[in-house]
């Protein structure tokens, strides 16, 4: 991006900021979703936040009610990645057949029986966005996978590329591990950024855009998402998160990008960035989230480097579950049992393995940049798309979408100036970061969290 766009960007920022109405707090912070305006016709969930404080050791449930008429009831649970406890009331609000206008919902939080209303205001059918109200899930059948896209998007668009992608990935990851599916992978294609990319449950989730500021590198992101579904297929006891995305990271020869694994992570020394694997082990997602990943992916290379894939995967496959313990307590107790040595003395050897690496000057600019870019996309998430954000992403399940013919979560998202200017930004950091512009990716970068200060509570 020019510095000439960036100062129109800035103009445009500071006067519509002039512009832009406070928020008043809330106690009890209620998200609608589809994100965005809502519209005639919509299929409306909620997340019912409460203060932490306030949930206590019971915080009980959550009801929701419409012109006298209950809709859902939902209890407060751990949600995503990160656990966030919430009320989730999937899909409770069918405004088929209503006016546009405004209406109150009543809820109220239980047992205690406090209520409050909130208002939402639902927009004419006809002014829903492209590709709505058309679009509906296509499916299309390959040898390993069940993709499932939208019409109307840039994953119908490029079905036949997106098809063959998948079956040579999954057909990479089958050799890799030594395992075939008894099923098809369901795939399905959002329209929308979510996370970093990719997420994998009962089903693999996968963004895919134009407008991708985090990156359509779709053989590096199917890669990922198929180490953890045959992963997942080959069992084991317990494998912890460090280990689970390290062996994703590793097998794909990197997390966005192809890269040397262990000087990178080597790099972290000198650069200060180092997470202790105690740290890293039990509390793996709230770390920093590139080098988290970069060091577990680089820990895998060493595992088996030193030990060999069948010893590796004995250990591996024979963590037991945690029993109020921590995960560095069970590796401990796994590494002793199956390699001989403690977690400590792993610590130890695998620094001395990442000391004797070879690093460049430009293998620590890259990753300096690389953790700048990715702080940056997902602080921008978290202050002006928090559905994205990877640790409490909305992610509904695609299998329950489809039968009810629910597109616009995956579709929409927050779409305001703010929005399109930071992901512009973004995008223009991301691709000069990619083709290794280490002077304009800084810049750019600079200007984002400059940018994001603004904007900031």
């Amino acid at each position: 991006m020019r510095t000439s766009r960036l100062v129109s960007l800035l103009l445009v920022f500071f006067l519509l900021a002039a512009c832009t109405p406070a928020r008043a707090p809330q106690p009890v912070t209620v998200l609608a979703h589809p994100d965005g305006p809502l519209y005639v016709g919509d299929q409306v969930s909620f997340e019912v936040l409460a203060p932490a404080a306030a949930m206590g050791e019971a915080p009980g449930s959550v009801q929701v009610s419409f012109q006298g008429r209950e809709l859902g009831n939902a209890g407060f649970a751990p949600y995503g990645i990160g656990g966030r406890s919430q009320a989730t009331l999937w899909w409770v609000w069918d405004t088929r057949g209503l006016e546009p206008g405004s209406y109150n919902l009543d809820f109220t939080r239980l047992p205690e029986n406090s209520a409050w209303t909130e208002t939402y205001t639902l927009q004419p059918a006809d002014r829903v966005p492209a590709p709505e109200p058309e679009a509906h899930w296509v499916t299309t059948t390959t040898v390993c996978c069940t993709l499932y896209t939208i019409t109307g998007t840039a994953a119908e668009r490029d079905i036949a590329t997106l098809s063959q992608e998948a079956d040579e990935q999954s057909a990479a990851v089958s050799a890799q591990m030594g395992n075939t599916l008894d099923s098809k992978i369901d795939i399905y294609f959002m329209s929308r950024v979510v996370g970093q990319g990719g997420f994998t449950t009962t089903s693999i989730y996968v963004s895919y855009l134009d407008t991708n500021y985090i990156g359509n590198d779709m053989p590096i992101l199917f890669h990922h998402e198929f180490v953890h579904y045959y992963d997942s297929a080959l069992g084991g006891g317990y494998r912890p998160a460090m280990l689970e995305e390290g062996l994703a990271v590793y097998l794909t020869g990197g997390h966005f990008k192809p890269e040397p694994l262990a000087p990178r992570a080597a790099a972290l020394l000198d650069l200060g960035g180092y997470i202790p694997l105690t740290t890293l082990a039990d509390d793996f997602y709230n770390q920093q989230h590139d080098i988290g990943y970069l060091e577990a992916g680089a820990l895998v290379q060493y595992l088996l480097e030193t030990y060999g894939w069948t010893a590796y995967n004995q250990f591996y496959r024979n963590i037991s579950a945690p029993n109020g313990q921590k995960d560095s307590d069970v590796l401990d107790t796994a590494l002793r049992l199956n390699l001989g040595l403690s977690f400590a003395e792993l610590e130890t050897a695998y620094r001395s393995y990442l000391r004797s690496q070879a690093v460049t000057p430009s293998q620590q600019t890259d990753l300096q940049l690389t953790v700048d870019f990715f702080n940056a996309a997902r602080r921008y998430q978290q202050l002006l798309d928090p559905s994205a954000y990877f640790l409490t992403a909305w992610l509904p399940d695609g299998a329950v979408m489809r039968p009810r013919g629910i597109v616009a979560d995956f579709l929409r998202h927050p779409d305001g100036w703010e929005n399109r200017m930071f992901e512009s930004m973004l995008i223009a950091s991301q691709k000069e970061l990619f083709s290794a512009d280490y002077a304009a990716a800084g810049r750019t970068l600079k200007m984002t969290n400059w940018l994001l200060d603004q904007v900031a509570p």
